[in-house]
């Protein structure tokens, strides 16, 4: 695990301590053995579960469905159980990508599960298609098993892990030290994260009036002074410092104490006024760098969104196509007026285009907005904070309340991708006014397309502060890679069925 793996951003990180790439959840032998037998045996059943299931769809559903299946005899189940032992390749691919000596965040976890599934069944393709005996295998069997593997094999893994770390073998304590913003972080990052079984001891501050005082529902369980006898007397064996104006004598004796008694040490380093939204720490030669990043600023990986988005923004235009006549007539029957919303927007290098919603506000809506402002210092405050209403907002009609929940409102900015001005995926699409004074970034910004999501829309959605979202689009431009991009579309998923953060 790192400390970017669970999703700080802006925070680098700087390993540390011996044995940090050893991350089983106890000190005794036994335990670690246990785990990683058990987690060895749970990818073996997941693999020979989705051929079984794989096997019994072609056999059984997809002929009661499609003729076409009907027509064409399937081999014995037993043709298959001649390649058993591929199920170990798997595993062994599974190991190389230490998936049983590393602690990983769920979205991490899944991305190396789903790289080393799809490795695997490009293998074993080969191979049957090598042995000249292609002719006995159903190829929907193969491809349907690659397809579940991609569900039952992280999903058995995660209940696994969170069942084991309940009975506390997979659990593993760790210490946070430092009282502050980047401390919190950690806390609430692995809090996300319970399959990679950590429970937080407790903080270490700097101030020893703090100890026995609450950190955001956490313990102050000493100073750093503490350090040793906390580790000893709570067997904890890993410690994060995460206080970067830490001098640096005292950072050097912190880390001979955790070298001592910890077997794994994370550093979130110094790193001043620095832009930290996207830096990877790399090594030239003996020397530690900061590399910065702008990954949504390459040409190949523009040109590898782009095809994304097309590819994608089609099969969401079909897939919509009943809410696209639904909903207009309801906005119809509800308050009249036009069906879309059109408004400028800054796009990408700072032109201006159209964009494209469903109407969920009255046709005066300003003029309802301004006299409800007036009337309410509280809502003011709250507009200046948000841009957003959170409890009322007076322009939007009965529809308008419903759609805006389930960002079903969104649905003709598709047609914004087709005409090549946005993304799926990418910063918000801001106002003019909006993004006055915010110099610092609207230039980074403006370089990209923004998006229908992004990551501001799957942290809180209209519970982060402006500031905060533009922090946030900043992080995703220079972190950008396409797995980034389908973490978001799904994590958005979520957010749109659930109506969380929305108003």
């Amino acid at each position: 695990m790192s400390i970017c793996d669970i999703g700080i951003p802006g925070k680098g990180i700087w390993p540390a301590g011996r044995d940090e790439e050893v991350m089983f959840p106890v000190a005794s032998m036994r335990n670690k053995f246990f785990s990683f037998l058990i987690l060895i045996v749970s990818d073996l059943t997941g693999v020979l579960l989705c051929f079984v299931l794989a096997y019994s769809i072609r056999d059984y559903i997809l002929p009661a469905l499609f003729s076409e299946f009907k027509s064409v005899w399937l081999h014995p189940f037993s043709n298959f159980l001649d390649y058993y032992y591929m199920a170990f390749l798997w595993i062994a691919i599974f190991a190389y990508e230490r998936l049983y000596t590393k602690r990983f965040s769920f979205w991490d976890e899944i991305r190396i599960l789903w790289k080393s599934s799809t490795i695997s069944f490009v293998i074993i393709t080969v191979i049957i298609f090598m042995s000249r005996k292609q002719i006995y295998y159903s190829r929907t069997v193969v491809v349907l098993s690659w397809l579940l593997s991609l569900c039952v094999i992280p999903g058995l893994r995660i209940a696994v892990k969170i069942l084991l770390t309940r009975l506390g073998v997979w659990k593993k304590k760790l210490i946070i030290l430092g009282t502050n913003e980047t401390g919190y972080l950690v806390l609430k990052n692995l809090k996300k994260n319970p399959s990679m079984g950590y429970e937080i001891v407790g903080f270490l501050g700097d101030d020893p009036e703090q100890i026995g005082e609450k950190f955001h529902g956490e313990n102050v369980i000493g100073s750093i002074a503490d350090l040793e006898d906390i580790i000893n007397r709570y067997n904890s064996k890993d410690v994060v410092i995460s206080m970067p104006d830490l001098s640096r004598e005292k950072l050097a004796s912190l880390l001979q104490l955790c070298e001592k008694f910890s077997e794994s040490t994370w550093i979130i380093p110094q790193t001043g006024d620095l832009i930290t939204t996207g830096i990877d720490i790399e090594k030239i030669g003996q020397v530690m760098a900061l590399s910065i990043k702008k990954n949504l600023e390459k040409p190949w990986n523009i040109l590898i969104k782009n095809v994304f988005d097309k590819l994608m923004t089609l099969i969401l235009i079909i897939f919509c196509t009943p809410v696209l006549i639904v909903i207009p007539i309801a906005i119809k029957l509800d308050s009249g007026g036009p069906i879309l919303f059109k408004q400028q927007r800054v796009g990408e290098k700072k032109s201006l285009f159209t964009l494209f919603k469903f109407r969920s506000m009255y046709v005066d809506g300003n003029s309802r907005l301004q006299q409800y402002l007036s009337d309410s210092p509280i809502a003011q405050e709250e507009w200046k904070k948000y841009r957003k209403l959170k409890s009322y907002d007076p322009r939007v009609t009965r529809v308008g309340r419903i759609i805006r929940k389930y960002s079903l409102d969104e649905i003709p900015q598709l047609f914004n991708i087709v005409l090549g001005k946005m993304s799926l995926v990418g910063p918000r699409p801001y106002l003019i006014e909006e993004l006055k004074g915010k110099a610092a970034f609207t230039g980074r910004i403006a370089k990209v397309k923004p998006g229908i999501t992004g990551l501001w829309q799957v942290s809180g959605r209209s519970e982060v502060f402006f500031e905060e979202r533009i922090g946030l689009d900043d992080y995703y431009i220079r972190n950008w890679t396409l797995w980034l991009d389908i973490v978001i579309l799904l994590r958005s998923l979520k957010a749109l069925f659930s109506g969380e953060g929305a108003y």
